[in-house]
């Protein structure tokens, strides 16, 4: 289901525990092996971590949304907790762990911004530059297209990701700059350079074109060469499918079926890919962002740029800067990016007044890695955690609930199977992935994947006829196929 993007947990107990989650009942009596640290700050409480961590990884690795995944959670770059869970290879059994390599996808835009700022800093490029300037036969159709507007995604210049499968084919082939042009440069802008904000992978591939220009060096030579090796990030690299990467992590996805059977990925491979190629562990991501953030890689001025939200031309701002996202979280500012390709899910969160950073790394893009990620801000901070009721739903329930309803989704129509599939009730859309549902009581159900969903289903004489869902203000309703 499209739109099923999160799943949360009740984790309130201790790691020695018995944990409801999800309806799963997990009995953790040793934890896997990580890292706990004994000398962390007296404002983080540990064990409620741990708690936390332990207890969301289960309940993934239960429902079948990952293979598995790594995390870690820092105090003034400092980590105090990290551990890995489940397989990195699933085929080989091996186990992912703390040093498990993974590709970090479009986290690897910050480090392109960052180095495009070094640069700037050099005086080797401005800001206000034209593409054209280092990219001549780029055709901008009579757009004024600068580095700025590559590195806020304002640039209007339509992103490969966004051309359709025949497309995402093609990118699996590891196309050269030529190729690359073809593909996406001769396409219609969206809009005019500055007017609007659209999320752009093309944008940040032509920077690092532009690095590899001015520099004289390939842009993944020059970023391994210039940044990370003097940084330290020994475990942070370029990978492609001929690379030997030690502890390099599978990707996995699972089958859009009732039993979502799991299936090897296949992520596309891009030369010089500058939004998305990099990967790296969880604790060089760490280092990175306390670097980053304590003036180590580029100068206060360059990091304000990367964190200062975007103005439009056309009136308004957005969060996004320069490689980085603005967020909050309760009463707590963070910057933040996450990675999404074939076979990974990735999020790499700082609270700057808190000086806390986050990491979730995982095999499999049916990962719920942004509100891990915000789970364990919570248990660090000291937050309150939502909670989600699971009742129990007899045999006797499921059945009344079980069937096809037509759901009206705007101006299509939509079959939802609901489904007694060995013993857990579970919701289908379409051909897709069937998710467990969690009662809430008097006929209303979350899934698992998502609490801002609700469905609720109108009985009559102890039988389903119809269903509505309700998924933030938009409503829709399903009658009950006879």
């Amino acid at each position: 289901m499209k739109n099923f993007t999160r799943i949360t947990a009740c984790v309130k107990q201790a790691c020695a525990s018995a944990l409801p989650i999800l309806g799963i009942l997990t009995v953790i009596s040793c934890a896997p092996k990580g890292y706990l640290s004994d000398t962390s700050s007296p404002n983080i409480d540990l064990k409620r971590i741990e708690s936390v961590a332990d207890s969301l990884a289960y309940a993934h690795l239960a429902e079948n949304f990952m293979p598995g995944m790594t995390v870690a959670v820092a105090r003034n770059g400092e980590v105090v907790f990290s551990r890995g869970y489940g397989k990195a290879d699933v085929e080989m059994g091996v186990a992912a762990g703390t040093e498990t390599v993974y590709p970090i996808a479009s986290i690897s835009k910050q480090f392109t911004a960052a180095t495009i700022m070094r640069l700037v800093e050099k005086g080797k490029i401005s800001l206000e530059d034209s593409i054209t300037k280092f990219l001549p036969n780029y055709p901008v159709q009579g757009h004024h297209v600068t580095v700025h507007h590559l590195l806020n995604h304002t640039s209007g210049i339509k992103s490969y990701t966004d051309l359709g499968e025949e497309a995402q084919q093609k990118l699996r082939q590891g196309l050269s700059y030529e190729e690359m042009l073809e593909l996406f440069a001769k396409e219609p802008f969206d809009f005019k350079p500055g007017e609007h904000f659209r999320y752009n992978n093309s944008g940040y591939y032509l920077l690092g074109q532009i690095i590899g220009k001015v520099t004289g060096i390939p842009y993944e030579a020059y970023v391994e060469e210039e940044l990370l090796q003097p940084l330290g990030l020994h475990h942070t690299l370029f990978g492609s499918p001929e690379r030997i990467i030690p502890k390099r992590a599978k990707g996995y996805k699972y089958e859009r079926s009732i039993d979502g059977k799991l299936l090897n990925a296949f992520p596309p491979h891009l030369k010089n890919n500058a939004a998305g190629g990099l990967y790296s562990t969880a604790g060089d991501l760490v280092r990175w962002t306390h670097l980053l953030h304590s003036g180590k890689v580029v100068s206060p001025e360059s990091l304000q740029k990367m964190t200062t939200p975007t103005a439009l031309s056309s009136g308004g701002t957005r969060t996004y800067g320069y490689g980085l996202d603005l967020a909050q979280l309760g009463d707590h500012p963070k910057v933040v990016h996450v990675g999404d390709i074939d076979g990974f899910n990735s999020s790499l969160a700082f609270y700057p007044e808190d000086s806390l950073t986050v990491v979730v790394l995982a095999n499999s893009d049916d990962t719920q890695h942004q509100e891990i990620e915000e789970f364990l801000a919570r248990a660090a901070l000291g937050m309150e955690l939502p909670q989600v009721p699971d009742l129990p739903v007899t045999a006797e329930d499921m059945a009344r609930y079980e069937g096809t309803y037509l759901l009206e989704m705007g101006k299509r129509t939509a079959e939802l199977q609901v489904l007694n599939v060995n013993g857990k009730l579970k919701v289908q859309l379409g051909g897709g992935k069937a998710f467990r549902l969690r009662s809430q009581g008097n006929h209303a159900f979350i899934p698992v994947i998502d609490d801002e969903i609700r469905l609720v289903f109108m009985v009559k004489d102890k039988r389903a006829e119809g269903v509505v869902v309700h998924q933030g203000e938009r409503v829709s309703y399903g009658k009950k196929k006879l």
